[in-house]
């Protein structure tokens, strides 16, 4: 499983073979039923930055159907890589101070390729910890 690093992941599922899945608020994985003609639009890493939190992205993971073949056409809207991403000014009162320090993407890149993929460990992990 895992959070897209980007900003925004817009999918073209395979409405006749299930196969994706979200983790659900109570941490169980729920199975996504495609819409035909539908985009499923995930939220990623850098749009819970921006938002500080406010929008969360979303961990999800694919599972493989051994009966069926399944096409899917994802395509991945992602900031520039050199430019800093932090919560918006707006979004930053003393009440709800920034809870991200400034990380530009291709920094963000290379923190998760040291880390690995964990889920969401990856965003949640600079969350809650300020480790950069």
């Amino acid at each position: 499983s895992h959070s897209d690093p980007g900003g925004m992941t817009v999918l073209l599922a395979d409405e006749r073979v299930r196969g994706l899945q979200v983790r659900g608020r109570g941490g169980e994985w729920v199975t996504v039923d495609p819409i035909a003609d539908a985009f499923i639009v995930n939220v990623g890493d850098q749009i819970q930055v921006l938002t500080n939190a406010t929008y969360r992205s979303v961990e999800h993971r694919v599972m493989v159907n051994a009966d069926a073949e399944r096409l899917s056409v994802a395509m991945f809207y992602n900031p520039r890589s050199d430019l800093p991403l932090a919560p918006m000014a707006e979004l930053v009162t003393p009440g709800t101070p920034a809870l991200y320090k400034p990380m530009t993407f291709d920094e963000y890149r290379l923190y998760i390729r040291r880390k690995g993929p964990r889920g969401k460990s990856q965003v949640e992990s600079l969350k809650a910890h300020g480790d950069r």
